[in-house]
């Protein structure tokens, strides 16, 4: 904040605003506090009263905003609030916010070492966060792959306006199916195996007992 000798400020209203407390002690080395009319009574979690303003020490203020914004657009609070949510939401914010930070003019970088280290580390994060991307892509299209394998393998049909999740869950049913119809069929192949042993044991004890007779029919 810049005044000229040929002007004063009366009044300035800086309460419930989300300050960084260097920024705001750098603010009042060139306003004078009577100035201020407002203060603020409670402060959020990790904030603290300075010049009675909440503030939040912060060494990376535009990277740390970032990271909090990307929380909150996370897959975890989308699922909270019941949004739909998009694997390329977090990589899209913080690319819109770097293109917003360059685009403001090369100046205000270079005369900002520390918003020009916070932006080189920015690009950092998005390229990290894109390669990862990339990375889950592929894993989810060879996940796809398997299941149109496993489709052709036990001859099912396809659903192309389901979700790979559905025609994976018709594999998992059938596999069960075919399970089960398999543990029928070993029951009744050894339950008829029993019978038979069943059989052929009573038809040895009746051989033993015909060459029983026959023998004592040769002694007599």
């Amino acid at each position: 904040l810049k005044l000229s000798t040929h002007h004063t400020l009366n009044t300035l209203t800086l309460s419930h605003n989300d300050w960084e407390c260097n920024s705001l002690r750098a603010l009042f080395k060139n306003v004078a506090r009577p100035a201020v009319h407002d203060a603020d009574q409670h402060c959020k979690i990790d904030y603290h009263l300075e010049h009675d303003l909440c503030c939040k020490e912060s060494d990376k203020p535009y990277l740390n905003r970032l990271l909090q914004y990307i929380a909150m657009t996370s897959v975890e609070e989308k699922q909270r609030k019941n949004e739909p949510c998009s694997a390329t939401d977090a990589i899209n914010s913080a690319q819109s916010l770097y293109h917003y930070i360059t685009q403001q003019g090369v100046v205000s970088l270079q005369g900002n070492e520390q918003l020009e280290a916070e932006v080189n580390e920015l690009r950092a994060e998005v390229q990290q966060l894109t390669n990862e991307q990339i990375q889950q892509e592929q894993l989810l299209q060879g996940l796809h792959a398997e299941i149109d394998t496993n489709l052709r393998r036990f001859r099912l049909s396809k659903d192309e306006l389901a979700r790979p999740s559905e025609n994976l869950n018709n594999v998992f049913t059938h596999l069960k199916k075919r399970h089960a119809f398999k543990l029928r069929e070993t029951q009744a192949r050894r339950t008829e195996a029993d019978a038979k042993q069943k059989e052929t044991e009573h038809l040895e004890q009746e051989n033993i007992a015909l060459e029983r007779q026959l023998d004592n029919k040769n002694t007599m």
